[in-house]
């Protein structure tokens, strides 16, 4: 994509994007006063070249933050953080880039810069958060990878935050079904947490995506999660919360979602267990009731009805392929297979094979993982 530094790592040229970077670490700039920095001022670039006069100016600017900002050394800092994130593979995106997600923007506190592995966060067009408890009871494990998994099939970017529990199980449900899924990090992209979903952490980015605001070596915080929460339900146009006890993070994720507009969607529990409290209250207090997948999309926008309707999987017509085609096929499952096997097991030369995948993923017959990686769409 042009405008990306090296190896797609920056959106936007270097120069501009490493001030944006710069001024997301500085120590006492949240995102509000980022915005109403850029908002007064400029873009990051004449953030850090205003004097102490101009920022003293802006409402929220004490001469503590003040000094944070005019001592700030960019070159140095911003440079080891794009080298960090070009290390790691992670792709760096500026709420003021046209790759931005445009959902996220449009929230009140959008993270300024977004940092990212896998698939850009703007290219799942119908992003929906499934959130819950770390903690679920049989119930709520059963509904929520059924749930997942179809949601997934009709065409959802299932959008969770990768913790324990229910997350987990949205995101492997969504990954099953063949869909796309998407994790938010409440910690900079090299950590993983919790530290045993490493291997589901790789999974989401072949599938979908990791994302965080959060400069790159920024470790798990407690503090860190409700504002990661935000941005979960900032990225989706809906928010389902599988079970939920009172106190439950995801009824942070909720109160998010409602503030910026967005619909709120229950599942109910027993009446009688702690774990179903919450979701039951959002019920009482308005939140739409979910008995399955399709009282989840026809109350989101119309946009995200249309989206669905273009990525819904259609019956796959087979009749009309070739001989090489037919012995492709014959070769995929829904086991991913490296393409230099299905050269050697096809007994087809390595362009015939190449030409053959391709008309097969125009067909709708095969879709193509990182890798050089195929996989068959099964009726």
């Amino acid at each position: 994509m042009p405008g990306f530094f090296r190896a797609n790592a920056v959106q936007g040229p270097m120069d501009s994007v490493k001030y944006w970077v710069a001024l997301n670490m500085v120590l006492g700039i949240g995102k509000t006063l980022f915005h109403r920095l850029v908002r007064e001022i400029g873009p990051p670039e004449r953030v850090f070249r205003a004097s102490r006069a101009e920022l003293m100016r802006i409402d929220g600017i004490g001469e503590k933050t003040a000094d944070q900002i005019l001592k700030f050394d960019v070159e140095q800092i911003s440079d080891r953080e794009l080298r960090l994130a070009e290390k790691l593979g992670a792709r760096i995106l500026t709420s003021a880039g046209p790759d931005y997600p445009e959902l996220l923007k449009s929230i009140y506190d959008p993270p300024p810069v977004l940092y990212y592995m896998g698939k850009g966060p703007a290219l799942f067009p119908a992003p929906l958060a499934v959130v819950g408890t770390r903690m679920p009871t049989n119930y709520g494990r059963l509904v929520a990878e059924r749930l997942a998994a179809s949601l997934a099939e009709m065409g959802f970017c299932i959008v969770s935050g990768m913790a324990r529990g229910i997350d987990t199980i949205a995101h492997k449900s969504a990954i099953k079904a063949g869909g796309d899924t998407l994790a938010v990090f409440g910690c900079g992209l090299s950590h993983t947490y919790p530290p045993e979903n490493a291997a589901l952490r790789k999974k989401i980015s072949e599938h979908g995506a990791v994302v965080s605001e959060f400069p790159i070596m920024e470790k798990p915080d407690r503090n860190n999660f409700p504002a990661r929460n935000r941005v979960i339900s900032g990225l989706s146009a809906g928010t389902v919360i599988v079970e939920a006890d009172e106190k439950s993070g995801a009824l942070i994720t909720a109160h998010f979602a409602l503030e910026q507009g967005r619909e709120v969607f229950a599942v109910p529990g027993d009446i009688y267990s702690p774990k179903s409290r919450g979701t039951n209250r959002l019920i009482k207090m308005g939140a739409k009731l979910v008995d399955g997948p399709e009282s989840v999309a026809e109350e989101l926008a119309p946009s995200i009805q249309a989206a669905l309707k273009e990525l819904r999987p259609r019956s796959l017509d087979k009749s009309g392929m070739s001989p090489k085609e037919r012995k492709l096929f014959s070769l995929l499952s829904s086991e991913e297979k490296h393409i230099d096997s299905l050269i050697e097991n096809s007994q087809l030369s390595p362009a015939e094979v190449s030409a053959t995948l391709v008309q097969l993923e125009l067909k709708g017959l095969v879709r193509q993982r990182d890798g050089k990686m195929f996989i068959a769409n099964h009726v």
